[in-house]
């Protein structure tokens, strides 16, 4: 699949969304890596306190996702994008200013707060304004935009930061900052229908509720399926890699910039031949194959502790060239298959669905490796997210009978 496959299924409204994606991910790809690396060396924080902050940023934005999915459904999905927008930079400027405790739990709440009404938002406009056919690319497309954002902001991050610095940290949280508002004038020049209130049919329902949405026994398990594979196999990524490289491996912090931005690049070369292997497997097939594909990823984190310093952060490099196999595969099937099955007038409640997944998974991952970690149990850590990114297999092949059944194979 070219490049060109993917700007021709653009139109004006979605080309607006998955630009000011992809800007706002320079802004987040300079800080996000880096987040429990500044908390400890810069403001004096514990690895526990970093692990659990995250945890508790998650479980905020558990709470959140529900409401803000039916708020979406209710007054639209463009609002919702604004205020979300709006938090998110306040968040990153709260950041940079970070002196204790306290303030770490404010900035870290009005950034879970603006990435639940920023993620069922956005999903909901790109699926209104993209034919159902083109929505695996539009998904697959957008996740490589975000991580070209992603990959620029890391290679700049490792490229400005100085270690122990307080200054060249809070210029990377100013420049996120002003990333998400420039995100917010972007979206100010969205004109379209589809970013109001889901008008019903005549034949549809006006409203609708969670209990219908779980109703859905496949989405049901498709979602507890991600939970799990999300917790394991991506929750604990951003959380215990950087401290894992940083402290465990004695790799410099400049290498997080390096390690994450193979990650990243993989996905901005490699999203186009992915997308058109997977036209040849069933999406639940896709799925199945993204937990043992992360398992590996893991495997050679573990692997990284006994080899000399410069290969290990070479073994790192490598998993996470392979994790991004597993991204490129997940990322335009798991939404993609959750759009698939949700009525329209509640599909912000089924986009939400997937900001509980990533909630779950941020409140567990982060958790798990804080205290692992914080404990030195690092090799035991890994050998927990590698065998737990295995679990949601069986899960899936059970989807996977369930919706041939219904399509009477």
């Amino acid at each position: 699949m070219l490049f060109k496959e993917f700007t021709e299924i653009l139109n004006p409204h979605s080309r607006r969304i998955v630009i000011g994606i992809c800007l706002n991910a320079i802004g987040g790809g300079m800080t996000l890596s880096l987040l429990l690396v500044y908390f400890h060396d810069v403001r004096g924080f514990t690895n526990t306190f970093g692990g659990l902050l995250m945890g508790w940023g998650a479980l905020v934005g558990l709470a959140c996702s529900g409401p803000l999915g039916a708020l979406v459904d209710r007054i639209g999905p463009k609002i919702i994008l604004v205020v979300g927008l709006i938090f998110s930079a306040l968040s990153a400027i709260f950041y940079s200013l970070v002196t204790t405790h306290g303030h770490a739990i404010i900035a870290m709440t009005f950034f879970a707060i603006g990435a639940q009404c920023i993620w069922p938002s956005q999903m909901v406009i790109l699926t209104r304004v993209t034919p159902e056919e083109n929505r695996s690319k539009i998904f697959g497309f957008n996740f490589m935009l975000l991580n070209l954002g992603l990959g620029i902001g890391g290679l700049i991050s490792s490229l400005i930061i100085q270690e122990g610095s307080l200054l060249s940290f809070q210029i990377m949280y100013w420049v996120d900052a002003a990333t998400f508002l420039l995100y917010l004038f972007i979206i100010f020049g969205l004109k379209t229908p589809h970013g109001g209130k889901y008008i019903a049919k005549e034949n549809e329902p006006k409203s609708g509720t969670y209990r219908e949405l779980f109703k859905i026994k496949e989405l049901t398990l498709l979602t507890v399926a991600g939970v799990i594979l999300l917790c394991f196999g991506y929750g604990p990524l951003q959380s215990g890699i950087p401290i894992y490289a940083t402290q465990y491996l004695g790799l410099s912090p400049k290498w997080l910039g390096i390690i994450f931005g193979v990650n990243t690049l993989s996905i901005v070369l490699l999203q186009p031949l992915i997308l058109k292997a997977l036209e040849r497997v069933s999406r639940i097939t896709a799925l199945m194959s993204v937990g043992a594909i992360w398992a590996a990823s893991w495997a050679m984190v573990g692997i990284s502790p006994y080899l000399p310093i410069l290969f290990s952060g070479i073994a790192l490099c490598a998993s996470q060239l392979i994790f991004a196999f597993g991204e490129m595969v997940n990322a335009p099937t798991s939404p993609a298959l959750t759009q698939e099955l949700s009525p329209e007038h509640i599909r912000g409640r089924a986009s939400a669905l997937i900001s509980l997944q990533w909630g779950i998974s941020g409140v567990v991952g982060p958790a798990i490796s804080g205290l692992m970690i914080g404990a030195h149990l690092e090799q035991a850590w890994v050998v927990t997210m590698a065998c737990g990114a295995l679990l949601p297999i069986p899960i899936f092949w059970k989807v996977k009978q369930m919706m041939n059944v219904r399509e009477g194979k």
